[in-house]
């Protein structure tokens, strides 16, 4: 049965509302994130958000219930942007060395790119790593990323033996901490923190890889 005129205009007019109405959430996260970022955790508010884009603060609360809703979204699209890089990096490599060098130097990337969204995921808001807003598809489960690479790199015999969520966790650990050095104000250049990260890829290689001294070198981005 084909639409009459009259249904054609209302389900038109429907899926410009839905346009709308998501172009005006998109500029909310992105006011959202700026504002986060000149005023901290504490300083952010709803109300700033509107004041930003010129809405009211009524309008806001139509699409987040609060401030940790709307930062919640903001972590998550970091959340995906992360995810999507760091299996990125996987498939960009050929063997499981290349996989790690990879994934450690699109870990050091995002942060540096994404320095907000990085802090909101794992430095002030580690609780988000629990949650999901309603409606969200499932992102890439980022750690497990690099669990399929120690996996992989345990079984070919190429990574030391071990329980691999341990390995998989005492890397994150270890590129977290430097990471978090470099953005928690230590005054560290981008060049002095990247060099830093280069070390720290190279003591992964020798305390993880059965033949440190490989060609396939890990320290270098």
């Amino acid at each position: 049965m084909s639409q009459t005129r009259s249904d054609q205009i209302k389900a038109a007019s429907a899926e410009r509302r839905e346009q709308q109405k998501g172009e005006l959430e998109r500029t909310i996260l992105e006011a959202a994130t700026q504002l986060f970022e000149e005023n901290g955790y504490e300083n952010f508010s709803l109300r700033q958000v509107a004041l930003a884009i010129g809405y009211t603060p009524t309008t806001i609360y139509l699409y987040f219930k609060d401030k940790d809703d709307l930062l919640l979204h903001v972590a998550y699209d970091g959340f995906k942007l992360f995810g999507e890089s760091l299996q990125a990096a996987y498939d960009s490599a050929d063997n499981t060395l290349e996989r790690l060098h990879a994934a450690g130097w699109a870990y050091f990337d995002f942060a540096m790119s994404h320095p907000i969204h990085y802090q909101l995921m794992f430095m002030q808001r580690g609780d988000f790593l629990t949650q999901k807003p309603p409606g969200y598809e499932a992102i890439i489960d980022s750690f497990g990323v690099l669990e399929r690479i120690i996996h992989e790199g345990v079984e070919e015999g190429i990574l030391v033996p071990g329980e691999v969520r341990n390995h998989s966790a005492l890397i994150w650990a270890s590129v977290h901490g430097v990471v978090s050095l470099a953005l928690s104000g230590s005054h560290l250049s981008y060049e002095e923190a990247k060099g830093l990260f280069a070390l720290q890829q190279t003591a992964i290689k020798r305390a993880f890889c059965l033949q440190p001294d490989s060609e396939q070198s890990l320290s270098s981005g």
